[in-house]
């Protein structure tokens, strides 16, 4: 009897270690995310919010390696803004990421937006499968700012959209349109271009 309490005592600590361990390990894997590990897991099929929340922390990063011009900004206090177009995909993911950060001394605001108009105030605007249908809008009323567009849609990048996430082997990737971020006076670290596939516009803008 005390030797069948014992075992069950034993297999409790060590299902708890396990916990634990599993715990840790999905920490590490969010560090080594946060730090822009190129193989970052998709989790897509099974867990589209994990998915989310990844693609929410490549988000973070971006906006901490790409550099605005001081124009694109309504003042020096003025936040870094993540804006959402019309349909969301991240639910909390991206407002928990963000919460209390700051990058140069910038808070961190992020906004749904369903106005095009309104997209002219936003850093980073990000357009989900549902909404690429917009995206020649999206980047007309863009033209003359200094936002860097993401997306997810095949093709996103060579059609002048300025980084564009995909799966390849079951993990996040990302491509970086490098004629698009130029646009858009945008100084992307060579950093985060090492990581990305570049890309270029396929139908470049005449006169450009």
């Amino acid at each position: 009897m005390k030797r069948g309490i014992t075992d069950r005592f034993v297999w409790a600590v060590r299902r708890k270690q396990s916990q634990r361990a599993c715990s840790a390990l999905s920490s590490a894997m969010l560090a080594i995310l946060l730090v822009f590990s190129p193989c970052a897991p998709a989790w897509a099929q099974t867990a589209p919010s994990v998915e989310y929340q990844v693609k929410a922390a490549f988000l973070l990063n971006f906006a901490r390696f790409v550099q605005w011009p001081s124009d694109a900004f309504e003042g020096d206090s003025a936040p870094i803004t993540f804006c959402v177009f019309r349909q969301d995909p991240f639910g909390s993911a991206l407002g928990d990421i963000t919460q209390g950060k700051s990058i140069n001394n910038r808070a961190l605001l992020v906004r749904h937006v369903q106005n095009l108009a309104d997209l002219k105030s936003c850093q980073i605007v990000f357009v989900s499968d549902v909404a690429d249908k917009d995206l020649p809008a999206i980047l007309d009323t863009l033209k003359a700012s200094s936002a860097l567009v993401v997306g997810e849609s095949d093709g996103f990048a060579e059609r002048g959209g300025g980084i564009q996430f995909y799966l390849e082997a079951e993990k996040v990737r990302f491509s970086v349109n490098v004629d698009a971020t130029k646009r858009a006076r945008l100084n992307v670290s060579s950093k985060l271009l090492a990581l990305a596939r570049i890309a270029h516009d396929a139908n470049p803008p005449k006169g450009n």
